[in-house]
C-alpha cells in the first residue's frame, strides 16, 4: 500500500481521502483482476467501538488504507454516512494536487 503520509492517521469516526498514485488499482478483488484503476487512497478511523460490535463498521479495516475506484468509494462512502450519523471525512485530494 503507498504511503499516504502523516495525514493517514485518521480519528474516530473519520475517513481520509488522499489521491492515488497513478498505476494504483482498486483493491476490490473484481476490479483489480479488471485492472481498474484506483482514484483515492481510503484510510478508515475508528468506526465505532469493538465492545458494541453490532454498531461498528469494519473492525479489521480501522487504521488500514484502502486504493479504491471512483464507484467503490461512493458505495464505502454511503454505508458509513448511513450508519454512522457523525462521520467526518477528510478529502486531502484537492489540498495535495498541484
Amino acid at each position: 500500500m503507498p504511503d499516504v503520509g502523516p495525514l493517514s492517521r485518521s480519528g474516530p469516526d473519520e475517513i481520509i481521502l488522499s489521491p492515488a498514485s497513478p498505476g494504483d488499482l482498486c483493491s476490490s478483488l473484481e476490479h483489480r483482476r479488471a485492472r481498474r484503476l484506483a482514484q483515492v487512497i481510503v484510510t478508515l478511523g475508528q468506526m465505532g467501538t469493538a465492545d458494541q460490535h453490532r454498531a461498528a463498521l469494519w473492525l479489521e479495516a480501522w487504521g488500514r488504507s484502502y486504493t479504491l475506484c471512483s464507484p467503490c468509494w461512493d458505495a464505502t462512502r454511503q454505508v458509513a454516512q448511513a450508519r454512522r450519523p457523525g462521520l467526518v471525512i477528510t478529502d486531502t485530494t484537492r489540498t495535495l494536487a498541484r
